[in-house]
């Protein structure tokens, strides 16, 4: 039925379970053609402190930092799907930076999609000390995601 999946995937426990439907789909369906999308949401570049006390260049060398540490987490999380789920070597990964809702559907129309597959929201607990290290933590809202669908979307169980 489907042949395009957009796999949306930022390493959360909802995301998890996407990754695991689409690729337990996957090996059922050696022939669907599946993309992983890790979306930074485009606010992460506005992250501020006490900036009055830095200049310009120090603002910049942090920006740069950041994006370093978020990119080597982007990596580490790929390296984890790949791990867990053999198949995902012969699939596509991709990173784009942006509004979340506009950026999952715009990759969904330039790939020509047919559907887009993303986790359920999970209840964090309160407090663990076990820390994930990924920072990939921004949401989106429904109402922001539908009215732009140009496929189905399933969110995964």
């Amino acid at each position: 039925m489907f042949t395009n999946i957009l796999l949306c995937s930022h390493g959360t426990e909802g995301a998890k379970k996407a990754e695991v439907f689409v690729f337990g789909k996957l090996e059922a369906d050696p022939g669907l053609r599946v993309t992983v999308l890790t979306v930074l949401d485009e606010d992460w570049r506005e992250m501020t402190g006490d900036d009055w006390l830095n200049s310009s260049k120090t603002h910049t060398t942090f920006l740069d930092h950041v994006e370093e540490q978020m990119n080597e987490e982007i990596a580490e999380h790929w390296h984890r799907i790949k791990k867990d789920h053999p198949l995902a070597e012969g699939v596509k990964f991709l990173q784009r930076t942006g509004n979340i809702a506009e950026t999952i559907t715009k990759t969904a129309k330039e790939l020509k999609c047919d559907l887009i597959v993303i986790g359920s929201w999970q209840k964090r607990p309160k407090f663990s000390i076990h820390s994930t290290g990924m920072s990939l933590r921004a949401t989106m809202k429904n109402k922001e995601l539908h009215p732009l669908l140009p496929c189905p979307l399933l969110i995964a169980p």
